[in-house]
C-alpha cells in the first residue's frame, strides 16, 4: 500500500451515508450490512449519536433546516429498500447479532419521518401490503423480529411466536423491553403488556445465551419506570438465568471463614459500585453515608476506571480498581479479604452488577435506592433506605433497613455554584420546567401536561430538560413531546452550570411519576421553586413525598391520583402570589440545606446491628 493509499485509509469514515445508500440500491447487501452494523454500533457507543466516524452529504441546501431528520429519513429509506428486498436474507446468528443493537433500528425508524418500520414489515406481508393482518414466510421472520419496534402499530401474537419458536419470542420481548425511552403509547402498551408475559415464559427458559445478554440489565432495570404493579417481576427469572450461568461457568459463592478480629480492629464493608463521580447522582446521594461508615467499619470501595473519579476513591479508607473480567475479580477479591457485609449502593446499570447480586460474597449482603427498586434476588438481605422513603414494605423482596432520614444526607454536586434565585411575580407566560430523563417520561404523564395546557386559561411554556437525551434519543423524544405540546421547549443534554440557569428563568416544577425525582428535586430547592409531584406505595414514587414533606412543602402539591396533580398544578401556575409566597419561604430558610444536613454516622451504626 502506497502512503497515499495509507492515509485515504486513515481517514476513511467508519460510516458513510452515500456509501452505504449505493450499497443497498445496487443490492450489494453483504457491504450494505457491514456499513449498518457500523452505524449501529456507533449509535450504541455513543447512546445514540453520531460521532467523526459519521459521514453524510447534503443532497441540497441545509442553510436553516434541522439536517438531522434529513440524514436520517435518508438512512430508513435505504434500509426500507435493503430489508425489503426478497433476495436479501438474515441467519438466525446474524439475527442474533443484531438483535443487540435492536433498540437503535427502533430509535432510527423514530426518529424519521417514519416512525417506525411497519411500511417494510407490510411490504413482506404474504396476504399482501394491503391486508390488515400481516403474516410472513419462515425465511423472513427474523426480518420481521428485527424490524418489528416498540412503536410498530401492527398487533404482534406473542403467543404464536412462542409456539414457533420460544427462543426467538423471548429475545424478541427483551429487546422490546430494553430501550431507553419508551413513550409513545404503542410502546408503552408492549412494555406493560409483555412485563405482565414474559416472566412466565422465561420460567421455562433454561439457556440465557438465547436472550440478548448485552442489553439484559435494561429490562431489568428499566422496567421500574413501566405503570403495571407487577413491574418487577421480570427479574426473578432473569436472576435465575443468572444465576445458573455463573454455576455453569464454576463461579461459586464466597465460603466465609469465621475469623477472630484483633483489639481495635473493625469490620470489614466491601463497597461494590458502578457510577460513582462527583458530579454523578449516586455520589451526590450516598457518599456521605458511605464515608461516614469508616468509623465502625474499614470501608473498602470497587470500581471501575472512568467510573469512579478522585473524589469518589476518596470517600473510602482503600480503592481497589477492577481489571479483568469484573465478576471474578470482585469475587476474587471478596475471597481475599472476606467482608463482613457487602453494600452496592445502586445496581442494574452494567450487566456485572446483576451477576454480583446473585452471588454470595459476604454474610450480609445490602442493596440501596441508587436505583430505587427491589433486586428481587436471593441473595441480597437487606435494602437500606432512609425510613420516610419506604411507601408499602411489600414492594420488596429483600428485608427492609430503615434508618433514621439523618443517617443518609445528601451532598451538593462537584458542579454546584452559588445561585441568584430568579422570581417573576406577575409573568405574562408561566414557564414550567420538567427536568426527567428519557426513561421517565410516558404517555399518561405527557398527556395530563397537554390536558393541565387546555385547562389553564394562560399562556404557558413548557421546558423539558431530559438528562441523557442525545442524538437521535433527542429526536424521538422531541417528536413525541411536541405531538402533546407543539411549542413546548425540549432541551438536550447540557453542562451542569446551564442547566441550573435554565432551570433559574422558569416559575415552577412539575415532576414525572409514576418514577420520580430525587436530585432533581435538590435542584430546583437550590433555587427556591416549588413544584408538584404524584405519590405511590414503591420507593421509586414515594421519594418526591418525603422530600417535599422535609422542606416544609404543603400537603396539596404532593397528588395522590391524577386529577389532584392536575387541580394542584392549576393552583400553583394561576396564583401567582401564592407561589411566590411559597418560594420565598424555601429561600428564607435556604431549604436546600435541609437535604445536606444529617448525622451520617447513624447509617454505620445500622450497618454494625447485622452483624
Amino acid at each position: 500500500m502506497s502512503s497515499s493509499q495509507a492515509t485515504a485509509a486513515a481517514t476513511e469514515p467508519l460510516f458513510s451515508l452515500g456509501r452505504f445508500e449505493s450499497a443497498c440500491y445496487a443490492r450489494k447487501h453483504e457491504q450494505a450490512a457491514r456499513e449498518f452494523v457500523a452505524l449501529l454500533a456507533m449509535l450504541d457507543r455513543n447512546y445514540g449519536g453520531f460521532d467523526r466516524g459519521f459521514e453524510a452529504q447534503p443532497t441540497a441546501s441545509m442553510v436553516g433546516v434541522d439536517q438531522d431528520p434529513h440524514v436520517i429519513n435518508r438512512i430508513c429509506s435505504a434500509l426500507s429498500a435493503l430489508f425489503s428486498d426478497s433476495a436479501f436474507g438474515l441467519s438466525l446468528d446474524g439475527y442474533r447479532q443484531l438483535l443487540y443493537f435492536h433498540r437503535w433500528i427502533a430509535t432510527l425508524f423514530a426518529a424519521s419521518s417514519f416512525r417506525n418500520a411497519d411500511h417494510i414489515l407490510r411490504a413482506l406481508n404474504i396476504k399482501g401490503p394491503n391486508a390488515r393482518a400481516v403474516e410472513v414466510n419462515n425465511r423472513d421472520l427474523t426480518k420481521f423480529c428485527l424490524l418489528y419496534t416498540p412503536n410498530s402499530e401492527i398487533p404482534l401474537d406473542m403467543e404464536a411466536l412462542w409456539a414457533y419458536d420460544r427462543h426467538l419470542a423471548v429475545a424478541l420481548a427483551c429487546a422490546l423491553l430494553s430501550p431507553r425511552f419508551l413513550g409513545t403509547m404503542a410502546a408503552h402498551d408492549k412494555r406493560e403488556v409483555l412485563l405482565e408475559w414474559l416472566p412466565l415464559k422465561l420460567e421455562q427458559i433454561n439457556d440465557l445465551n438465547v436472550l440478548p445478554i448485552g442489553v439484559l440489565h435494561d429490562v431489568y432495570m428499566h422496567c421500574s419506570y413501566a405503570d403495571t404493579p407487577r413491574r418487577h417481576a421480570i427479574k426473578a427469572p432473569i436472576n435465575r438465568l443468572v444465576r445458573k450461568k455463573l454455576e455453569e461457568q464454576g463461579i461459586r459463592d464466597v465460603t466465609h471463614v469465621p475469623r477472630t478480629r484483633a483489639a481495635g480492629e473493625k469490620p470489614l464493608l466491601m463497597v461494590v459500585l458502578e457510577w460513582f463521580s462527583g458530579s454523578h447522582s449516586i455520589y451526590r446521594t450516598h457518599s456521605a453515608s458511605i464515608k461516614a461508615a469508616s468509623e465502625r467499619f474499614h470501608v473498602v470501595g470497587i470500581g471501575h476506571a472512568g467510573q469512579v473519579d478522585t473524589l469518589g476513591k476518596a470517600v473510602f479508607d482503600e480503592y481497589v480498581e477492577v481489571t479483568g473480567d469484573t465478576v471474578s475479580f470482585v469475587r476474587a477479591k471478596a475471597e481475599e479479604l472476606q467482608p463482613d457485609i457487602v453494600y452496592y449502593p445502586a445496581f442494574g446499570m452494567f450487566p456485572h452488577s446483576i451477576y454480583l447480586t446473585n452471588l454470595r460474597l459476604a454474610p450480609v449482603q445490602i442493596v440501596s435506592y441508587g436505583h430505587p427498586a427491589t433486586s428481587m434476588s436471593p441473595f441480597i438481605d437487606y435494602f437500606v433506605l432512609p425510613e420516610d422513603w419506604v411507601g408499602d414494605p411489600g414492594c420488596f423482596s429483600e428485608k427492609l433497613l430503615p434508618v433514621p432520614k439523618a443517617a443518609m444526607p445528601f451532598v451538593p454536586s462537584a458542579q454546584t455554584s452559588t445561585y441568584d434565585p430568579t422570581l417573576r411575580e406577575q409573568p405574562d407566560t408561566v414557564r414550567i420546567a420538567v427536568a426527567a430523563t428519557t426513561m421517565k417520561l410516558n404517555p399518561g404523564f405527557i398527556d395530563m401536561l397537554a390536558r393541565i395546557r387546555r385547562e389553564v386559561d394562560k399562556p404557558l411554556e413548557f421546558h423539558f430538560f431530559m438528562g441523557v437525551a442525545r442524538g437521535l434519543v433527542y429526536l424521538e423524544a422531541r417528536d413525541l413531546i411536541c405531538r402533546f405540546l407543539p411549542d413546548a421547549f425540549i432541551h438536550p443534554i447540557m453542562p451542569y452550570a446551564e442547566y441550573m440557569a435554565r432551570i433559574n428563568a422558569c416559575d415552577l416544577y412539575l415532576n414525572p411519576f409514576p418514577f420520580g425525582n430525587t436530585n432533581g428535586i435538590v435542584d430546583v430547592t437550590a433555587l427556591g421553586m416549588v413544584g408538584v409531584c404524584k405519590t405511590g406505595p414503591e420507593v421509586l414514587e414515594h421519594i418526591d413525598e418525603a422530600l417535599f414533606t422535609r422542606i416544609g412543602l404543603p400537603e396539596w402539591l404532593v397528588a395522590r391520583s391524577t386529577d389532584d396533580y392536575v387541580r394542584a398544578a392549576k393552583r400553583l401556575i394561576t396564583d401567582d402570589a401564592m407561589r411566590i409566597v411559597l418560594r420565598q419561604k424555601l429561600l428564607r430558610s435556604d431549604a436546600v440545606k435541609v437535604f445536606y444536613q444529617g448525622q451520617p454516622e447513624l447509617f454505620g451504626k445500622a450497618l454494625e446491628t447485622l452483624l
